[in-house]
């Protein structure tokens, strides 16, 4: 890895909880932690939802387990995620839009 790139993303990762940055590094940790349970194979788990463990040999308990884990991370990759990046991208544009109006109001 580079060193500009390192420093990049030493950046966010040290971002304020409550900031562009910071909301950007949670949705993208959200998407990551559903990419890894989705590969992982948790979504067979889900049919505890109709009462019947996974096709695997594993237990009710262990399928709700599971498959609550895998439904926590899909909707908050699907529900939160989208709206951590538009909240970011839209804090963005307004410290845009005020630096642009406070250099305008300068001159």
């Amino acid at each position: 890895m580079t060193k500009p790139l390192q420093n990049k993303l030493l950046a966010y990762w040290r971002a304020d909880f409550v900031s562009a940055k910071g909301f950007y590094l949670r949705a993208a940790l959200i998407l990551v932690a559903f990419l890894v349970a989705h590969l992982a194979g948790l979504r067979e788990y889900t049919t505890f939802i109709t009462g019947t463990a996974a096709g695997t040999g594993a237990s009710l308990r262990l399928s709700a387990i599971w498959g609550m884990i895998y439904l926590t991370l899909y909707f908050s990759a699907v529900i939160l995620a989208p709206i951590l990046i538009l909240a970011a991208t839209f804090w963005i544009g307004v410290e845009r839009w005020n630096q642009k109006r406070r250099r305008a109001n300068d001159h």
